[in-house]
């Protein structure tokens, strides 16, 4: 994985309709001061849905847009599902857990 600077985003405990603007700000604004891989860290998030998936695909292209990157550590069985149906787990790099993306990543 490239070196980039790492920062790490915690999203809600429900990444949906109602929360999915949040993470899409947060993420833009990172991505509009450097190129950055953003860490997901998942380990707090119970559900997500089609509006979450779709801010993490946002989240994706803008930081692609300025050559940074997205990762994503802990998913739940659910949000898993979900990355595998949707085939974004073939797109976004997936961490079990935080340690194993820090020993990969150097840290």
């Amino acid at each position: 994985m490239s070196q980039l600077p790492v920062e790490v985003v915690v999203p809600p405990v429900r990444l949906d309709t109602t929360t999915k603007d949040g993470l899409t700000q947060q993420v833009k604004q990172i991505a509009s001061q450097k190129a950055a891989l953003v860490l997901l860290d998942f380990s707090q998030v119970e559900f997500v849905d089609s509006s979450g998936l779709g801010a993490m695909v946002a989240a994706l292209k803008s930081l692609r847009s300025v050559g940074g990157e997205l990762a994503l550590c802990q998913p739940s069985d659910q949000v898993k599902t979900l990355l595998e149906i949707t085939g974004l787990e073939r797109i976004i790099k997936i961490y079990p857990n935080r340690q194993v993306f820090d020993q990969e990543y150097g840290k």
